[in-house]
């Protein structure tokens, strides 16, 4: 395939979707590297500077448009929220950090809550209602601290405590220490 701007050997391939429209480029790396679509590494970075007039050209926008703030988008990739609501995917791992609030905030509204609800494989059930259990104390605990409820937090924690060994049984068990 052949670079859009210079006929090279295109190395470089990506999808840009505006305003709903898809504009697929084909670049070289030297174009790439001039286009800044780049990094040192040569991995592609997610949030691509609009490459000038041929993109504004394919689109039909102005070339210079009004200036509007742009939407907060994933250190990582680039990605905005809006795009997870228009594809219902996030652009990388680093994603789930950066909308956390977001992402809680909207699966509440589709959902029963925030946590899994699902099926759990026979014989994991016991041990699953004992993770969750643990995770609610670990939150609970924290909020106490926060409150400055330390009488409640040492509480969860001695709870914590013995679920936690009860979930993991000692491996070495003595008759000496039954007494």
């Amino acid at each position: 395939m052949q670079c859009d701007y210079c006929e090279s050997k295109a190395t470089v391939f990506f999808t840009q979707i505006i305003d709903g429209q898809t504009k697929k480029s084909s670049l070289c790396e030297q174009c790439a590297t001039e286009q800044g679509v780049t990094d040192p590494e040569g991995f592609l970075i997610g949030h691509l500077q609009p490459i000038p007039q041929k993109t504004a050209e394919v689109v039909n926008q102005p070339e210079n448009p009004v200036k509007v703030s742009a939407p907060p988008v994933c250190p990582g990739c680039g990605f905005a929220f809006d795009d997870l609501k228009k594809t219902g995917r996030l652009g990388c791992s680093e994603c789930y950090q950066f909308f956390r609030e977001d992402i809680k905030h909207n699966l509440g509204g589709m959902h029963k809550g925030i946590s899994h609800k699902g099926r759990v494989p026979k014989g994991m059930l016991e041990a699953y209602e004992k993770q969750q259990q643990i995770e609610k104390l670990h939150e609970q605990m924290t909020l106490a601290i926060q409150d400055e409820n330390y009488e409640k937090a040492a509480a969860l924690r001695d709870e914590l405590r013995q679920l936690e060994q009860a979930a993991t049984p000692d491996k070495q068990e003595s008759p000496a220490q039954e007494a």
